[in-house]
């Protein structure tokens, strides 16, 4: 066989495959995780989310709601020397926000079912 017909059989085989990614898997919802602070972030965005006691008095003292906070639990940086990841059942994460709410941290507990963010820090820096 010449090189021109095992390329012509590989090109094939690769747009037929291309094809069939196209069509079929099109419109799902996967996602890799590949970086540690990634997954952390997507396991605790699939859980239900619950606010601590004290966590709920602090929302009406400061300028945050609950839309911020699932924005830092989205988009956050997770400070992995500041994280408790060996507590046994729950893990402790602290996650700082991004940009606009760069001076916000959040203290949350991972557990199998569910999160809970226990405490918030606010970083005044003016």
């Amino acid at each position: 066989m010449k090189f021109i017909q095992r390329l012509s059989f590989y090109l094939g085989g690769v747009s037929i495959g291309l094809i069939f990614l196209v069509f079929f898997l099109t419109g799902k919802r996967t996602q890799c995780t590949w970086f540690p602070e990634s997954r952390v972030l997507a396991d605790i965005g699939k859980k239900s989310i619950r606010l601590s006691p004290e966590l709920r008095e602090n929302l009406v003292q400061k300028d945050i709601d609950t839309l911020s906070i699932q924005l830092i639990l989205k988009y956050g940086d997770v400070n992995f020397s500041k994280s408790d990841t060996d507590a046994s059942p729950c893990k402790f994460y602290h996650i700082s926000g991004r940009e606009e709410l760069s001076n916000t941290t959040l203290w949350v507990k991972n557990c199998e079912r569910y999160a809970t963010v226990e405490k918030i820090i606010y970083n005044d820096n003016d």
